[in-house]
């Protein structure tokens, strides 16, 4: 891990200023996209659940259901960590308030951590899918 020179204090200029804006505005967007997202996923879920018990899936539904609801829940936690970067750094900027800038930094934080270890989890899951295949394979 780096050690940070906590001895000095950083200031933000005007340019600095319009990139932090800039990028509100963009996670904010991504932010009510992904949630746009999500809700889709809230409605659909039942629908899913039910179709399943009516088609060739009968008796399938959990297996369409339990998916859905994961990725929604899992989904939710980047997306609400963008949109509190979105609103601290909204706040930050209009206010020149070093609190919200802190905060808002934290939620990019988060964020990334998340993005970050969900990432080395799928990485796991796709070596150890990858391994499964490759001894199957090769048992044949």
């Amino acid at each position: 891990m780096e050690t940070l020179n906590t001895d000095k204090s950083i200031e933000f200029n005007n340019f600095s200023l319009e990139h932090l804006n800039e990028t509100r505005k963009w996670a904010l967007f991504i932010s009510i996209c992904g949630f746009i997202f999500i809700g889709a996923c809230l409605v659909l879920t039942p629908f899913l659940f039910s179709s399943a018990f009516s088609s060739s899936l009968s008796g399938h539904g959990i297996f369409v259901t339990i998916p859905m609801m994961l990725i929604t829940l899992i989904y939710f936690f980047p997306i609400y960590f963008l949109l509190m970067f979105s609103i601290n750094s909204k706040k930050a900027i209009n206010n020149s308030d070093g609190n919200h800038l802190q905060k808002a930094l934290k939620y990019l934080k988060f964020h990334y951590r998340f993005m970050g270890i969900f990432l080395i989890i799928v990485l796991c899951i796709y070596a150890i899918l990858g391994a499964a295949f490759l001894v199957r394979f090769l048992i044949k």
